[in-house]
């Protein structure tokens, strides 16, 4: 009689995967299907108008092309630098300004000394931006199956863990647009990975290769440092330190310095446009202040006190929410670093959608350590998902509407929502996977 029982409780746990695999890949494939059809069929019956669609992004994926959202600006400062080398590179007239630290722009300095001519460049970062959307998409089955552990993972779960991952819209759009961010979406995800490993040295390195292109990502390090994880700590600073070595020796001490000047300007103003996702983007649109739906790199919306207030102290909670909410059994842990993450992208004024790529792994830990078996509301889970992976494009149809437009903002709501579900969500599952080392 007891071995009948606990057959049958072994059975039930094992049915338990089951189940929310055969759900999750049907959630996954009418969620595409809803974003590629249902919204087609909403804007044309319901505001008789077109609305922007996702196919572009993909054509491009699977045509080997891009724009060069972030690589112009990059390679037009490294070019102006080879030139004038001894003039200040953020004083540059470009098309577009370089907002990244000059750490970012080493490896293309490196191309171009190589003997590489500009489209050879473009050329070469397109293919390494394909293959970091493919790297991307794998490393979070990877993912999966250090979550999952004895559980495995099934046909299914493979399946919606791909297919959730290559229509997680931030992705794509970063490879679409030519941006830098899709290197650190696979930065991150690999931090991810290490990190439920329990490697913290290569997880500290990915945090430092972070904060070499986005310097809003230096909070992990802090965050590091706060919850005593010093082997992640170390290997960051030392990673840093190298990185900023190398930069001062080829850009020299002064254009380097030149960048918390670009920074403080960028604390003060950013753009209206909706593609903002920020509470600074949310507050100027809703006041129609600045563009919304055109977009000129150049145009920023007249400065309002109260909103640059209003953003600083947004900043604030929202840093000291995540650095400090009651640790206990969290500490340390992936939904303390997820926390953080979040924070590091949401707080700032600029968090442009694909910035929100890094919450992708963060999904896939939160599936597969924690709803996967029942703990917690999937449906809330769900809401956040459809928030951040999907082009929301008919909620554009509102931007002339007052009050109304404040949902243009949905990834950043579902960014809080995520956030919210991080900080009641318990460091590890059972021995599931590996929990870091505390060192």
């Amino acid at each position: 009689m007891i071995k009948t029982t606990v057959d049958m409780a072994v059975s039930r746990n094992k049915a338990v995967p089951g189940r929310s695999d055969r759900r999750l890949l049907l959630f996954m494939l009418l969620n595409i299907l809803a974003v590629n059809a249902g919204f087609r069929l909403i804007a044309h019956f319901v505001f008789h108008t077109a609305v922007e669609e996702m196919r572009i992004r993909y054509w491009y994926f699977f045509h080997f092309q891009q724009w060069t959202d972030s690589w112009m600006p990059m390679l037009g400062s490294v070019n102006y630098f080879m030139a004038h080398p001894g003039l200040a590179i953020y004083q540059a007239k470009l098309y577009d300004t370089l907002i990244y630290p000059l750490t970012s722009i080493l490896p293309l300095l490196w191309m171009k000394q190589a003997g590489m001519s500009d489209a050879g460049v473009l050329r070469m970062l397109m293919i390494a931006s394909w293959i970091a959307v493919v790297a991307v998409v794998a490393l979070q089955a990877r993912i999966a199956t250090v979550v999952a552990g004895r559980d495995g993972l099934s046909w299914r779960a493979v399946l919606a863990i791909s297919f959730g991952a290559f229509f997680f819209m931030p992705i794509t759009l970063a490879y679409s647009l030519g941006q830098a961010q899709i290197f650190l979406d696979l930065f991150f995800s690999l931090l991810v990975l290490f990190w439920i490993e329990g490697r913290d040295r290569p997880a500290g390195m990915m945090m430092a290769l972070l904060a070499m292109v986005k310097p809003q990502f230096g909070l992990l390090l802090l965050w590091a440092a706060l919850r005593r994880r010093w082997n992640a700590l170390a290997s960051g600073v030392v990673t840093l330190g190298v990185g900023g070595a190398v930069s001062i020796i080829v850009f020299g001490l002064r254009n380097n310095l030149d960048y918390l000047g670009v920074m403080a300007g960028l604390s003060r103003k950013a753009q209206s446009h909706y593609a903002n996702q920020s509470i600074f983007g949310l507050l100027n649109r809703a006041i129609f202040n600045g563009e919304n739906l055109p977009y000129h790199p150049y145009i920023y919306p007249p400065f309002v006190p109260w909103i640059y207030a209003v953003t600083l102290a947004t900043t604030a909670a929202l840093v000291l929410l995540a650095l400090a909410y009651p640790w206990r059994e969290r500490a340390g842990g992936m939904a303390d670093l997820s926390a953080i993450a979040v924070v590091s992208v949401i707080a700032t004024p600029m968090a442009w959608e694909h910035h929100y790529g890094v919450m992708l792994p963060i999904f896939v830990w939160l599936w597969f350590g924690q709803y996967r078996h029942g703990s917690g509301r999937v449906w809330t889970l769900a809401l956040a998902w459809v928030l951040i992976a999907d082009f929301l494009s008919p909620l554009n149809l509102l931007a002339a509407i007052p009050v109304a437009n404040v949902l243009q903002s949905y990834m950043y709501f579902g960014a809080l929502i995520l956030l919210g579900l991080l900080l009641r969500t318990s460091g590890f599952r059972a021995a599931s996977y590996a929990s870091p080392r505390k060192t």
